[in-house]
């Protein structure tokens, strides 16, 4: 049939009928403009469900219209759908009560994450749960097919200039509080945010976080007194699907401060983000990437020092993003001084003045 003589056969098998209609996971009006015309109008309480991931296509539907938003389940409720999932009607058996707890906490409220772990311990051996919690992680969801197809899919109806913004997110560490200002004005100096006429850059950002927000990839989990997001995460799902994204289009690599000793992997990394060591020691490094154009420190122990030597090797003459987190520097690094592509500097230590000679970087902008 044609989509013409489709679409005629449809409307005439509903009308003067009373249905019901569910259009599950709609991404934009398109497909609802093709359909509407086929749904009769009978005023008989005909009704029509729309899911979505983006929360503001029910007004481009139907103006004035208020969506109703699904919160993340509480802790009981994961363990009843986990139960359910993974026992059907029958009771949790007692000795598995207390590591079924545990996952379902894990799941942190989020449907998918409970019924991917009920797929995951289904074909285990109960003997073995407990095992699979401690050694629960994001990790064994990224190895779901199902998972990574469903993020996928998210990430792939983005618009093209909010996926960098998307996958810089797995920059960051796991479980963290991300501070928004501090995002937006990484995002602005990577050269994600496109000008626009009237608007400021930080405007620009906030709009294209908040667009993040409304398609369920990022939490807001802090607002600001006067309006506004100041703290926000993103789901351990989603930053492990952004860490595997990241490193699979070459975008971003993240490191252990004590992987430094031994990486051997891609030798020519754009963004390089490196997590805290799990020493004390000093951070020493004889490694160069010398395409690099952003790097950043998260969490590094503030007793734990990057002495001059180091630091010249990591260091590129393209950066544009430096960010040494908590790493302790005994005194202002002269190497950031011949950094004249730098956009963004974040450098904590015990040095008196910052040179004068700063001021030649005229692109730093935060």
């Amino acid at each position: 049939m044609s989509e013409d003589d489709l679409a005629e056969k449809l409307y005439q098998q509903l009308k003067g009928k009373r249905f019901v209609i569910v259009l599950d996971d709609v991404w934009d009006i398109d497909g609802w403009n093709l359909l509407k015309h086929s749904l009769p109008d009978d005023c008989n309480g005909s009704r029509v469900l729309l899911t979505s991931r983006i929360q503001n296509l029910s007004l481009q539907i139907k103006p004035n219209s208020k969506p109703h938003h699904l919160r993340s389940l509480t802790n009981k409720e994961s363990l009843e759908l986990l139960q359910k999932k993974l026992f059907a009607k029958e009771d949790c058996p007692p000795a598995l009560s207390e590591v079924v707890q545990c996952i379902a906490r894990y799941c942190k409220g989020l449907p998918l994450a409970v019924v991917l772990v009920a797929g995951i311990l289904a074909t285990t051996q109960q003997d073995c749960w407990e095992e699979v919690t401690r050694r629960l992680s994001s990790t064994i969801f990224v190895d779901n097919k199902h998972c990574m197809e469903t993020l996928e899919h998210s990430y792939n109806y983005l618009p093209d200039y909010l996926k960098p913004c998307l996958l810089y997110l797995g920059a960051f560490q796991e479980d963290r509080d991300i501070l928004v200002p501090k995002l937006l004005w990484l995002w602005i100096s990577e050269g994600f945010v496109q000008k626009t006429e009237g608007k400021s850059l930080e405007d620009v950002a906030d709009k294209y976080l908040m667009d993040l927000i409304g398609r369920s990839l990022v939490m807001p989990t802090q607002r600001r007194s006067l309006g506004g997001i100041k703290i926000c995460q993103i789901h351990d799902l989603v930053h492990e699907f952004c860490v595997v994204k990241a490193k699979e289009e070459n975008f971003l690599q993240i490191l252990n401060v004590d992987d430094l000793h031994t990486f051997n992997g891609p030798c020519n990394p754009h963004r390089l983000s490196i997590y805290p060591s799990t020493s004390e020691g000093p951070i020493k490094s004889r490694l160069f990437f010398p395409n690099l154009r952003s790097l950043l420190f998260f969490n590094c122990d503030y007793r734990q020092q990057l002495d001059g030597s180091s630091l010249k090797f990591l260091l590129s003459k393209l950066l544009r993003v430096l960010d040494l987190g908590e790493t302790v520097c005994p005194y202002f690094p002269r190497e950031v001084l011949f950094l004249v592509h730098l956009r963004y500097l974040r450098i904590k230590g015990n040095f008196g003045e910052i040179p004068s000679a700063i001021a030649n970087l005229s692109r730093l902008w935060k």
